[in-house]
């Protein structure tokens, strides 16, 4: 048997913490999505250049399905860098992530972010 490279475990692990722990994915429409897009896009312009709109949608899908189960957005903050991609999110633009998927997904838990 051939070893996983640690990096592959890593984002494993975390893919599977994040669908175990919400259940599936939050289902947004069209225009939740291209809202959500937009948003990331005009906080942070160069996130495109290692995260694609459909990752970036999963992503955002992927926190409110965990906000959803119980998570508070310092667990957040320490699972999903990795998601959906292969380069690490820096802090700053997972920030912007994180709080448009809130703001536009799933806005209920606003007030998780201070609002």
């Amino acid at each position: 048997m051939r070893p996983v490279p640690f990096r592959r475990l890593v984002v494993a692990t975390v893919l599977g913490a994040l669908l175990a722990g919400c259940g599936g994915r939050v289902v947004t429409s069209d225009s939740d999505q291209k809202a959500f897009l937009d948003s990331v896009y005009s906080q942070a312009p160069g996130i495109g250049s290692y995260r694609s709109g459909p990752q970036l949608i999963s992503l955002g899908q992927a926190i409110c399905g965990d906000l959803e189960s119980g998570a508070s957005v310092e667990e957040l903050g320490d699972r999903l860098p990795l998601v959906e991609g292969n380069v690490t999110l820096p802090p700053g633009d997972l920030g912007v992530v994180i709080s448009a998927a809130v703001g536009v997904m799933c806005p209920k838990y606003d007030k998780l972010l201070g609002g």
